[in-house]
């Protein structure tokens, strides 16, 4: 299976906001999507958003990822986050948050303007 884990680091307070709207349409739109085997996501108070998936096939996450709410809402990433992280694995079975943040803690920051 693949494993997708995000982290999102909100630009400021009044970010918060819209992030959550395109957040809640992502996460609805992924549990309705074929091939999704899991969905979660959590944050660390207002600043952090962490999401974390698992998808029976790399097609099926490619769908996911380009099209409807999910697409719509990367194209705001630059408007509400300076930074982030996504790391993409294949596992044999679903992990755990802590092992998804230990993973998401190597891998390095994109920095956006």
């Amino acid at each position: 299976m693949i494993i997708v884990a995000t982290e999102l680091h909100i630009r400021d307070f009044w970010k918060f906001f819209p992030f959550i709207k395109h957040a809640s349409r992502s996460m609805r739109q992924a549990k309705r999507s074929p091939g999704i085997i899991y969905t979660s996501a959590t944050n660390r108070g207002w600043r952090v958003g962490f999401t974390l998936t698992a998808w029976q096939t790399k097609e099926a996450m490619i769908q996911f990822r380009n099209s409807g709410a999910h697409k719509a809402a990367i194209k705001q990433t630059s408007r509400l986050s300076h930074q982030y992280k996504t790391l993409v694995w294949e596992a044999d079975a679903v992990p755990d948050w802590e092992e998804a943040k230990k993973k998401l803690e190597k891998a390095p920051l994109k920095v956006l303007r």
